[in-house]
């Protein structure tokens, strides 16, 4: 069975951090770099808002009884092929499970001008996945 309610307390959890983000918005590449106390919080919430799209993935993924990727990084194009995101969406967002997985367990290799590129260009991808997710659950309303 569907529950809608999965989905929409993750989408509020994904509101809730890439509003944090968008405080970090107008500042520059310089300041970024020069401000490892900034980088570790954008760091961290790209981390959590990546991670709360990977679970809605994973729990339609599962709910729709569809087969899951053999790599976890296939899961949006699964979705686009599915139907329940736009495929240019899909494809825009493939490598965030890449990145978050970095984030996580290369740290090592964290380069700061990658992720400040992410900041600046991901909130339209979060915004899109959001509504795309909820126009979905809406669906399953209806079915």
């Amino acid at each position: 069975m569907f529950d809608k309610s999965v989905v929409l307390l993750r989408l509020a959890k994904l509101d809730e951090y890439v509003s944090r983000l968008k405080r970090f918005e107008p500042v520059g590449l310089q300041e970024y770099l020069g401000n490892q106390d900034m980088q570790a919080v954008v760091e961290r919430y790209l981390q959590l808002s990546i991670q709360v799209c990977i679970d809605i993935a994973n729990y339609i993924i599962a709910r729709k009884r569809l087969s899951f990727p053999f790599e976890q990084e296939n899961i949006f194009l699964l979705l686009g092929k599915a139907g329940i995101i736009p495929n240019d969406l899909a494809n825009r967002i493939k490598g965030i499970v890449s990145f978050r997985n970095i984030l996580v367990h290369d740290y090592m290799e964290i380069n700061p001008e990658k992720v400040y590129g992410i900041l600046k260009h991901s909130f339209n991808d979060f915004d899109e996945f959001a509504r795309a997710s909820v126009y979905f659950i809406e669906k399953q309303e209806g079915e």
